[in-house]
């Protein structure tokens, strides 16, 4: 059973992550929050197989920020952004930056597919991203 882990500061999105996760059998949230300053203790306390990370958090840490953070502290953590940006820049910052993968919002399918490729050790970019799936 892998335990996930979801930051978004929209909590309809944390929602439906977690309506999504749940109807899978090998899968369940232990936790969530919309704060980076709450997910670094949170993160800590629940020990998730992965982190969702949503790219574009408000406050003064964004997910960038955020990543970098949970990187150097839990350096095997593995973790999946995920955002609005249709942009390849940033899929291949946060790789560089430790993430396992990355995916766009709103793509149900990639989002799954996603997870289990990143549960399992791979690397995760949807085609939405700007690229072609990829799957390392």
């Amino acid at each position: 059973m892998y335990s996930i882990f979801i930051i978004d500061d929209h909590v309809a999105v944390r929602q439906g992550y977690t309506l999504l996760i749940q109807r899978e059998a090998d899968m369940q949230v232990c936790g969530e929050t919309a704060t980076a300053d709450e997910a670094l203790r949170l993160v800590a306390d629940c020990k998730p197989d992965i982190v969702v990370l949503d790219i574009s958090l408000q406050g003064s840490v964004d997910g960038v920020d955020l990543l970098r953070r949970l990187h150097a502290e839990l350096p095997d953590l593995a973790v999946l952004v995920v955002s609005g940006h249709d942009e390849m820049v940033y899929a291949k910052r946060v790789l560089q930056l430790g993430a396992r993968g990355y995916v766009m919002k709103g793509d149900a399918l990639a989002f799954l597919q996603a997870l289990r490729q990143v549960a399992e050790g791979h690397t995760y970019i949807s085609a939405h991203a700007g690229g072609d799936e990829t799957h390392a």
